[in-house]
């Protein structure tokens, strides 16, 4: 890359409400510390739906949206020694510093370096390397805004994969797989045997049902209101399903697994959710929320509960180092370990984002993933 800005098509939010607009933009060359990313593919996630609608903010924009892709180095910035131009990578939302006191403690989804900066929608100097042709700057939502065909993020934004995964498949390692496996590894640290049920089977809570069942977890139930998403959880693992629109749904979850369970997995952000989560534990059991709610909205549990030693906690990006999870899975997936194509309804282009959603509002399918570059992302199913 060379001189100020090669032009790329990126799916831009002005104003929150509103349709996303396909436009042509120019992203700047990467500084000290930065690379810019080919992105092959995207996938759609809720987050990004969440900053669409304006549930997390309506000063946010405007903004180019997507965090969860992969892709191909294509520059790098002075500084940058793991990654080279040509290499398959992952991204990375937080780019942990490594040095700070919550990175020394192993919680690298929680640095304060990278907290100042992804949830600005900047990169770590406070910056964007995008903008509109006219020069008027665009935010990159969660220091990333992947859905471009290009994007500058920082260096730790980016995670070497193995040749064996197509880049249509680790688009979602950095988003829907690490936060789904993380919950039950390292939040919950599920153990061989114990129970669990998953509250919301969207792209997300299907990685949660898979990493259950590679912990052997048993009994593994599916909590949903769309029979397509419940029968998806049970190709991915759950024994048992049930409707959440039927009457007293925690009840059945409870009858199912002789008097509650010991892990719940709320992933869909709503008060109702995680009370349901809460009401379908044993009791000692724990409800992880792994859902993303509101700004504003409050969740509650009968306080009388807690005499039966029951735990409520939450959970970000995997609780633990994002990028050596995203690494790890990654080798999982071209290991043949663990299958992530499955959990993939639609796949669409940059055109098709808003679209997809539109599918999120309506509760439709799992995952969607936008192939930007055909040639880079591999076979489509």
């Amino acid at each position: 890359m060379s001189g100020p800005g090669v032009e790329t098509r990126a799916a831009v939010l002005f104003e929150a409400r509103t349709p996303l607009r396909v436009e042509t933009v120019l992203v700047e060359p990467p500084r000290a510390g930065e690379v810019c990313v080919r992105v092959a593919a995207t996938g759609v996630c809720h987050s990004d739906l969440h900053l669409a609608d304006g549930h997390i903010g309506e000063d946010r924009v405007p903004i180019v949206l997507g965090h969860e892709g992969a892709g191909i180095v294509e520059s790098i910035g002075d500084g940058v020694d793991h990654v080279a131009p040509g290499d398959r990578v992952a991204l990375c939302f937080v780019p942990s510093c490594g040095v700070c006191d919550r990175c020394r403690e192993g919680k690298g989804n929680l640095c304060k370096t990278a907290d100042e900066s992804s949830f600005k929608d900047s990169l770590l100097d406070g910056t964007t390397r995008i903008q509109l042709e006219d020069g008027a700057p665009l935010k990159q939502f969660l220091a990333v805004g992947c859905f471009a065909e290009r994007c500058v993020v920082a260096a730790a934004s980016v995670v070497p994969i193995p040749e064996e995964i197509s880049l249509r498949d680790a688009a979602l390692v950095g988003c829907a797989v690490v936060t789904g496996f993380g919950a039950v590894r390292n939040a919950a640290k599920v153990q061989e045997g114990e129970s669990a049920c998953v509250v919301g089977c969207g792209g997300v809570g299907l990685q949660v049902i898979a990493a259950l069942r590679m912990a052997g977890a048993d009994p593994i139930v599916a909590v949903d209101l769309s029979a397509e998403k419940l029968e998806r959880a049970a190709d991915r693992g759950a024994t048992h399903t049930v409707d959440a629109a039927d009457e007293r749904p925690a009840r059945q979850v409870r009858r199912l697994t002789d008097g509650g369970v010991q892990h719940a997995f709320e992933v869909v952000g709503r008060p109702e959710t995680i009370r349901l989560a809460w009401d379908a534990l044993r009791p000692g059991g724990t409800a992880v929320v792994v859902g993303l709610a509101a700004r504003g909205v409050e969740a509650s549990v009968p306080a009388i509960d807690f005499l039966s030693e029951k735990s409520l906690r939450g959970t970000f990006y995997g609780s633990g180092y994002p990028a050596r999870e995203i690494a790890d899975l990654a080798r999982l997936i071209a290991d043949g370990g663990l299958d992530v194509a499955s959990t993939v309804s639609h796949v669409t282009d940059l055109d098709g984002i808003e679209e997809a959603l539109e599918r999120l509002r309506r509760g439709e399918g799992a995952r969607t993933v936008a192939v930007l570059d055909p040639a880079l992302a591999g076979d489509l199913p």
